[in-house]
C-alpha cells in the first residue's frame, strides 16, 4: 500500500508510498487474526516540472535495468523533491524481510544499493514513506515478523545517514498497513492501520518543526477501522483515503476526503472493483492507481485515474503488453520524463519487474484497436462486466 512521493514542505504535496503488510505466511483476510498483506506507494510532482500527461492514449513498456533489488512486495518507493531519484526501502518476499535501501536514477534508469552510515531502521514491511524537503526520506511504522513498529525515521541523502526522529506528543500506536501524506501545512499525516489488537480509525499529524505528534481524529463521522488502504492528497492538499480491508470485508471500495478542519466527508462512490494493497501515485492534477487485490483475493491489473479536484475516477485504457495483475507493488511519478513507473509486487510469488507508462507519441497516431480512450467509470458498467474484467 502506501504508499511514496516527493514533497516540498512549503508548496508541493506529497503522497506516501505506503506498503501494507501482514504475517509473512498469509494473505490478508477480513478478520484481524488473519494478518493482511500491505503495500503500495505514491509520488507527487516536484516544483517547476513540465505538465504531466493525462495518459489518455498510453502504453506500457517493460524496462530491464541491471543489478536491481530482489523480488519483493510490501516495500516503498519514493521520489525525492528534485525529481531526480527514487528511494526504495524494505519489503519482504515470503518469510524474508528486507532492511535494504536502493536509489533509482530516473535519468539513467539504473539502480544503486546504498550503505548508510550508523544506526538504521529494522527490516520491515507494511510501512509508509514520504519525502519531505529539508528532512529527506521519512519512514513510519511497519511490521517485522509478529512485531509492529510506530517509530519515525528520516534518511538524509547528503549525509548518507538515518536519524530516529523524536516521538513526543500523542504518538500513534504501533501498526502496519497505514498510509501517509504531507499536506498543505507541511505536516505528516498518517491514518488507520492494523495490529493483532485490531484495526484503527485514527488520524495523527507530525509537526517536523517541534517534532511532536497530535491526534487530529474528528469526533464525527469518519472512515471505519481498516488497513491495507492507501491515500493521496486532493488538489487542495487534503488527505484522501481509498479502499482497504476491514473486519467484515476483504476489499473495500469507498473513498473519503478530509476538510480543512480535519473532518471527514465521504466522496463520490467509485465504480471500479473494491480493492486493497493497490499502488498509487500523484501526477499533477491526477492520481493514478494500479492493481491491488479484490474481494475474492484475485489480483487486479487495471489502471485508474482520479481527478484530484473532483475525486472522480476514470478507467485508463492502455496499448500493447502490460504488467500482470499484482498486489503490494509500488507506483511512482517521474515528472521530468512524463512517465509513471511500476515496480514489483506479488501475484502467486513476489516480482522484481519494472514497467514504465508513457503517453504514446502523436506521430504514431491512434491504432485501430489499441488506442481506446479511457472510459468513465461512472458510465454504465454492469456488475457482470466488472467481475469479468
Amino acid at each position: 500500500m502506501r504508499k511514496t512521493l516527493s514533497v516540498t514542505m512549503s508548496a508541493t504535496f506529497l503522497v506516501t508510498t505506503l506498503a501494507g503488510a501482514a504475517l509473512a505466511q498469509a494473505e490478508p483476510s477480513a478478520v484481524p487474526s488473519a494478518s493482511p498483506l500491505p503495500a503500495a506507494s505514491s509520488s507527487p510532482l516536484p516544483d517547476a516540472m513540465p505538465p504531466m500527461p493525462g495518459f489518455v492514449d498510453a502504453r506500457w513498456r517493460k524496462l530491464n535495468p541491471e543489478r536491481g533489488p530482489d523480488a519483493r512486495e510490501d516495500h516503498t518507493w519514493t521520489v525525492d523533491a528534485a525529481g531526480d531519484y527514487a528511494y526504495l526501502f524494505g519489503g519482504r518476499d515470503g518469510g524474508k524481510e528486507y532492511d535494504d535501501l536502493w536509489r533509482y536514477d530516473l535519468a539513467t534508469d539504473t539502480w544503486k544499493k546504498l550503505k548508510p552510515d550508523g544506526r538504521a531502521p529494522s527490516a520491515r514491511f507494511g510501512h509508509s514513506t514520504v519525502w519531505v524537503d529539508g528532512v529527506g526520506l521519512v519512514v513510519f511504522a511497519g511490521q517485522q515478523g509478529v512485531d509492529f513498529f510506530n517509530d519515525l525515521w528520516a534518511y538524509d541523502p547528503e549525509r548518507n545517514r538515518w536519524k530516529l526522529l523524536p516521538d513526543r506528543g500523542q504518538t500513534p500506536r504501533k501498526r502496519y498497513g497505514s498510509c501517509a501524506v504531507v499536506g498543505a501545512d507541511g505536516k505528516l499525516k498518517i491514518s488507520h492501520g492494523f495490529t493483532f489488537a485490531g484495526r484503527f480509525d485514527d488520524t495523527r499529524a507530525y509537526n517536523f518543526a517541534n517534532e511532536r505528534w497530535t491526534d487530529v481524529s474528528p469526533d464525527g463521522r469518519r472512515p471505519g477501522p481498516r488497513c491495507l488502504h492507501d491515500c493521496f492528497t486532493s488538489s487542495a492538499g487534503q488527505l484522501v483515503l481509498y479502499g482497504g480491508q476491514n473486519d467484515d470485508e476483504s476489499a473495500l471500495g469507498d473513498l473519503w476526503a478530509t476538510r480543512p478542519n480535519d473532518n471527514w466527508k465521504r466522496g463520490p462512490e467509485p465504480r471500479p472493483r473494491a480493492r486493497r494493497l493497490y499502488a498509487v501515485t500523484e501526477a499533477g492534477p491526477n492520481a493514478f492507481i494500479f492493481g491491488g487485490a479484490g474481494a475474492n483475493d484475485d489480483v487486479l491489473d487495471d489502471l485508474l485515474r482520479v481527478d484530484r479536484e473532483t475525486l472522480e475516477m476514470m478507467r485508463v485504457r492502455t496499448t500493447g503488453p502490460s504488467p500482470s495483475g499484482r498486489s503490494a507493488g509500488t507506483l511512482i511519478t517521474d515528472a521530468k520524463r512524463g512517465r509513471l513507473l511500476l515496480f514489483a509486487g506479488k501475484a502467486k510469488v513476489a516480482k522484481a519487474d519494472l514497467w514504465q507508462l508513457t503517453e504514446r507519441p502523436a506521430a504514431e497516431g491512434p491504432g485501430s484497436d489499441d488506442a481506446a480512450a479511457p472510459s468513465p467509470l461512472e458510465s454504465p458498467v454492469s456488475q457482470e462486466d466488472e467481475q469479468a474484467a
